[in-house]
């Protein structure tokens, strides 16, 4: 189902900054989907020479944050919600660039405010690291779950410029449940 879903988001876009989905295969044999994809020659965003170096400037990181919020912009206008933004999933083409990839956990939403009032959407979403708020404090007993909406890719996105300007994540911690806590209670270090 997630295949299916990730195939007929993909068959809906169609920007010069989000990777193209250029054809399907169905291998019956093996009973496996194979999605081939633009090829972009110059791969994922690079962001860090170690932790704490920038390895761009703040010029080239705002080229790369400007493809970026471009092909969101129009993803959001297409009622898709991206769910994993990060630099991992921005790769580089050859002319310079930058286009969103890895649609694996993306929604279309079919409401006008892109949100989605979804248990599984709301349990299942994009990197720790990366995750909004409302998405960390999730409970599988919460019986108010929060709806997903294009919140989350704004806030993966202010993450994703933090790691460009600073050349690491804004929040760190030993294990996923104390990220979480740091990312719902923390304040932002700026260095």
């Amino acid at each position: 189902e997630k295949v299916r879903r990730e195939i007929a988001i993909m068959k809906k876009i169609n920007h010069p900054n989000v990777v193209q989905l250029k054809e399907v295969m169905d291998d019956e044999n093996s009973r496996k989907i194979y999605l081939v994809l633009e090829y972009l020659e110059r791969g994922e965003v690079k962001w860090q020479r170690a932790p704490g170096v920038p390895l761009m400037s703040i010029s080239e990181s705002m080229k790369v944050f400007r493809d970026v919020v471009l092909g969101l912009e129009y993803l959001h206008y297409q009622g898709i919600v991206h769910r994993d933004i990060k630099p991992a999933n921005l790769l580089i083409a050859g002319n310079g660039a930058v286009k969103i990839s890895d649609f694996g956990v993306s929604f279309a939403s079919s409401l006008k405010t892109g949100e989605q009032d979804d248990y599984d959407l709301a349990k299942s979403a994009g990197t720790p690291a990366f995750l909004a708020p409302e998405l960390c404090g999730f409970s599988m007993d919460d019986k108010q779950h929060p709806k997903i909406n294009y919140k989350i890719d704004i806030w993966a996105l202010g993450v994703t410029l933090y790691c460009f300007l600073f050349g690491k994540l804004p929040f760190w911690a030993k294990n996923e449940f104390e990220l979480f806590d740091v990312i719902c209670h923390e304040e932002l270090d700026i260095p």
